[in-house]
């Protein structure tokens, strides 16, 4: 296959370009950034805004893609100075429009966040069939988006657990963390909280490529949740987590309830929703991750 991956030079992106390439497919990465590093064999680097859709057109006739998978958003807020909702409907729902526009009728595989779920009652596990209910801006663009991909003929959505590295865990240590790596916290003995190695996210994608696209939402989870209660352990053990607020959990859910009579269901209480009710999903898990096992 000649595959289009946009955000090629994400943390996801990356090991993903590198994974189609080890198994043998070539790659157009485009990227806003401009490229760097040792040419790859197989790999076609683009810069180029996805804004521009007669520039995607050219780049799309010019490189002749089998398959697209759209990585490129605005998810993480470090670093980044404008987070009006303007611009996350910019880049995550019309830079995705364009994405799709120029790919016609060829796959399309949009990656999708557990987020567009919006907030959990902790009972019935959430499907690919369950109602969206996004309320942060990063849920809510990524929700429109869904709904411009399924209007293509051939598609296919993942929606992704947060996902880790062995190396960068920033997404999930809010689980546990206030202010890593000196002040964690931990809910009554601990919470459960499905996450996503990004060697299962990575090798989901590539598998997409080697079959015909059944137009469905899959999730995508490690096989097992993290435990912050383990998790901590081992961050004692290796000298970090030095001071842990224990937190009753019958003092989280009262805060929880506070906020939601005062504010709502906005953004802060969902936040709170997240630690009392953590997201269950009935998804399709891949293999335990190695959270626990980096020095």
């Amino acid at each position: 296959m000649n595959v289009l991956v946009t955000g090629a030079r994400g943390m996801v992106g990356g090991a993903l370009v590198r994974a189609l390439l080890g198994a043998g497919h070539s790659v157009v990465g485009l990227d806003r950034a401009a490229g760097g590093g040792a040419p790859q064999p197989g790999l076609r680097p683009i810069q180029a805004d996805l804004a521009d859709l007669p520039r995607l057109r050219e780049i799309v006739d010019a490189t002749r893609p089998d398959r697209f998978i759209h990585l490129a958003a605005l998810a993480h807020t470090h670093g980044e100075t404008d987070l009006s909702w303007e611009r996350y409907f910019h880049v995550n729902v019309e830079c995705a429009k364009n994405l799709f526009a120029a790919a016609g009728d060829r796959p399309v595989l949009f990656i999708s966040t557990i987020d567009v779920y919006g907030f959990f009652d902790g009972k019935a596990p959430a499907t690919p069939d369950s109602p969206l209910r996004p309320v942060s801006l990063y849920g809510k663009s990524k929700a429109l988006a869904e709904a411009e991909c399924r209007k293509l003929p051939r598609f296919d959505i993942f929606r992704l657990s947060p996902v880790y590295t062995p190396e960068v865990k920033r997404d999930i240590q809010k689980r546990y963390y206030l202010k890593p790596p000196w002040l964690a916290y931990r809910i009554g003995r601990g919470s459960l909280y499905e996450v996503l190695d990004i060697r299962t996210a990575v090798a989901a994608m590539v598998a997409w490529c080697a079959a015909e696209p059944s137009n469905s939402v899959r999730i995508l989870k490690d096989a097992e949740p993290l435990d912050t209660a383990a998790v901590l352990r081992a961050e004692k053990a290796a000298g970090r987590a030095k001071l842990v607020l224990p937190v009753p959990r019958w003092a989280a859910l009262a805060a929880y309830r506070l906020a939601l009579a005062l504010l709502g269901r906005r953004n802060k209480a969902f936040l709170l929703n997240k630690a009392v009710h953590p997201l269950r999903t009935a998804g399709s898990p891949g293999h335990s991750g190695t959270i626990l096992h980096d020095a």
